[in-house]
């Protein structure tokens, strides 16, 4: 394929590891949780992967883990509401959890999709920064694979790419990708 059929290059990006993807007994925000040391190392490795991407739109989850990502990739990013995670949503005191089903998600993230390849139709390169479950809803909406058929994993600072063309149906080109993740100074930046 070649790139110029290519109308859009979709980078879907899970935030890097934070204090509710690990096992403590410190005190913190359940719904909003920071990213912990590592995952702040981690969000710096995914900087620099796409630190020679040029032309990209950028967009993230207002919760903080995922903002603290992606500015790491880049300072000027879209603040989207619907790519909070599956279960999370804004409230005037902040985030809350409630119900949401894997339907509800999925149908938001079907949302989403539309709305970024409308949006972005002119050989574009958009960056997602979101959370695992709503990646999840977010990688079988663009595929078109249905809700339930199917549960994806997604890995902290994980990259996976999906093209849309034209003439050509939707590739998914990543899923997972992680190689940016290596050691430094001896700490190992991925692990399962």
């Amino acid at each position: 394929m070649r790139n110029d059929e290519m109308y859009l290059q979709l980078y879907l990006i899970r935030h890097g590891e934070s204090m509710g993807n690990i096992e403590t007994t410190e005190d913190f925000d359940r719904t909003n949780p920071p990213l912990t040391p590592h995952g702040r190392n981690q969000a710096k490795a995914l900087g620099e992967r796409f630190s020679s991407l040029e032309n990209f739109t950028l967009y993230s989850s207002p919760l903080q883990r995922a903002k603290d990502t992606a500015s790491c990739i880049s300072k000027e990013m879209i603040i989207d509401y619907d790519l909070l995670e599956n279960g999370v949503r804004s409230t005037e005191n902040g985030f809350e959890d409630y119900c949401e089903s894997a339907e509800e998600c999925y149908e938001r993230a079907k949302n989403v999709i539309n709305k970024i390849t409308k949006k972005h139709r002119n050989h574009e390169n958009v960056i997602v920064v979101a959370h695992g479950m709503f990646l999840n809803q977010l990688i079988k909406a663009a595929l078109n694979i249905p809700c339930d058929s199917m549960r994806l994993s997604v890995y902290n600072a994980s990259v996976t790419k999906i093209n849309f063309c034209d003439d050509a149906p939707v590739k998914l080109a990543l899923q997972n990708d992680v190689s940016h993740l290596r050691e430094t100074d001896g700490e190992k930046l991925f692990w399962m």
